[in-house]
C-alpha cells in the first residue's frame, strides 16, 4: 500500500459537510471528532445491501480503530434494533437514523468520509455514484453495477490515477474488515486520498457518455458486417 507524502492538508469543504453533518446528531462537534475518519450508510436494511456485514465489522472497527458510523435506513426490524443498539452503547461514535430523510442522505453522502456498500448483489446502484460525486469514497463488494463503477484503490490503480474506492471480492464480514482497513490506511495520507477523491469526482456516468458508447459499439458492429 503505498502511504509516502503524509502531512498535506485535507479538503476544507469536506471538513465543512463533515461539521454540518455530525452536528445533526451531536450538541457538540469537537475537532476530535471531526478529525476521525467516519463511515456512512444510506441503505435499505435488508440482507441484500449487507447490513449485516456492516453490523458484523462495527464492534471490532470501534475496538480496534478511530472510525465513527453514521447510518440512515429502515427495513428489517431486527437489523434496525441492532443499529440503535449500537447508538446507545456508543453515543459519541455511532449515529443512526432510523427511516428515510432526503437531507440526512445527503449530508451522509456529503459528509462522510467513506461509503459503505457492501451488497450481496446490485443491478446497478445509485448511492455509490453519488458518494462518488461528493467525494466519499465508496467500500463496495465486486457485483453488478458496482463492480462497473468502483476502480480498487490497489497499488497500481493509486500509481495511475484510476482508484476511485475500495473494492471486495466476497460479501464476507471478514472481507469486509479487510477492505475498511485498506481505506483507513490510505485516509490516514492526506495526499493520496485527496488523489483518490478528484478521481472519483471526476467520474462521468451521465447519458452523453453512455450514448456516445452505445454510438461508437454501434458502428463498430456496422463495419465488420
Amino acid at each position: 500500500m503505498q502511504t509516502s507524502g503524509r502531512g498535506r492538508r485535507r479538503n476544507p469543504g469536506k471538513r465543512n459537510n463533515k461539521a454540518a453533518l455530525l452536528g445533526h446528531f451531536c450538541a457538540t462537534v469537537t475537532d476530535r471528532l471531526l478529525s476521525a475518519p467516519l463511515l456512512g450508510s444510506v441503505s435499505r436494511l435488508v440482507e441484500q445491501k449487507g447490513i449485516d456485514l456492516v453490523l458484523g465489522a462495527v464492534p471490532d472497527l470501534l475496538a480496534r480503530t478511530n472510525a465513527n458510523f453514521v447510518f440512515l435506513g429502515s427495513g428489517h426490524h431486527y437489523f434496525e434494533n441492532q443499529l440503535v443498539d449500537l447508538s446507545r452503547q456508543y453515543p459519541q461514535r455511532v449515529f443512526t437514523h432510523i427511516g428515510y430523510s432526503e437531507e440526512v442522505a445527503h449530508q451522509i453522502e456529503a459528509g462522510a468520509d467513506i461509503f459503505l456498500m457492501p451488497s450481496r448483489f446490485e443491478p446497478c446502484g445509485l448511492n455509490q455514484m453519488y458518494s462518488l460525486l461528493y467525494g466519499t469514497l465508496p467500500v463496495v463488494n465486486k457485483t453488478g453495477g458496482l463492480a462497473d463503477t468502483v476502480v480498487d484503490a490497489s497499488d497500481e490503480n493509486i500509481a495511475n490515477r484510476t482508484a476511485t474506492g475500495f473494492v471486495m471480492t466476497e460479501p464476507t464480514t471478514q472481507a469486509l474488515i479487510a477492505a475498511i482497513d485498506r481505506a483507513l490506511e490510505v485516509h490516514a495520507n492526506p495526499r493520496i486520498w485527496n488523489q483518490l477523491q478528484r478521481t472519483a469526482m471526476e467520474q462521468d456516468f451521465g447519458w452523453d457518455k453512455s450514448a456516445m458508447e452505445y454510438i461508437l459499439l454501434y458502428r463498430n458492429d456496422q463495419a465488420g458486417q
